[in-house]
């Protein structure tokens, strides 16, 4: 059991931290960039093509030393909260849930790193599970499947799960790492925008480029 706790606490706390504590942690990161992009505006005034190119260039990828992910437009990268390696939401949502509009729900994704020991990246997916239901009891697992990602052994699994009255879907991607290793691709909107971010999410776990 605590070797499941170990594998699988950094996936719980993406999943149920950033929906619930991390609804507002999101919309912290999001007012101080639109304050920070305003502040820009005002003191600098218009920025110059050239830097206005890097810029975007910058914002339509998060490029770490260990990885690289491809970022959508309108999407931007936050401060990560603990346990994970990366976090982007979407800055230019519309929100139709009443219930999700309530507690400032923005759709998002998170990269976490976790060592697989001698773990198969197929037992660590169930490892996931087991964890996520037993400490989330309307968690319903629907489609899974094997994927490979850029060369790299993949595993996917949507999920739904209700917390504050709103219904919450999930897709969860597990790629394998260069060695012992696994990175998990936490994507989370509302059950009802589902249909809107589906492709999206794939797109993003597509591009997904671990380093050597």
């Amino acid at each position: 059991m605590k070797n499941k706790s170990i594998f699988s606490v950094l996936i719980i706390l993406c999943v149920v931290l950033a929906i619930l504590a991390g609804v507002y942690f999101i919309q912290k990161n999001k007012k101080s960039i639109d304050f920070s992009t305003e502040v820009t505006l005002t003191t600098k005034g218009l920025i110059e093509e050239e830097n206005q190119e890097v810029s975007e260039k910058s914002q339509n990828k998060i490029i770490t030393d260990d990885f690289s992910i491809n970022l959508p437009d309108g999407w931007k990268q936050i401060d990560a909260a603990i346990g994970t390696s990366a976090m982007a939401v979407n800055m230019n949502e519309h929100i139709s849930d009443p219930a999700a509009q309530k507690i400032n729900f923005s759709s998002y994704f998170a990269v976490i790193y976790e060592t697989l020991g001698e773990k198969s990246i197929k037992e660590y997916v169930e490892i996931t599970k087991q964890a996520l239901e037993q400490s989330i009891s309307s968690v319903v697992f629907n489609q899974e499947q094997d994927l490979t990602i850029n060369g790299q052994t993949a595993y996917q699994i949507e999920a739904e799960i209700t917390q504050q009255g709103v219904d919450f879907k999930i897709l969860l991607v597990f790629i394998k790492g260069q060695n012992d290793d696994v990175w998990t691709i936490s994507f989370n909107t509302t059950k009802s925008n589902w249909e809107e971010y589906k492709e999206i999410f794939n797109n993003i776990a597509n591009s997904f480029i671990v380093k050597k």
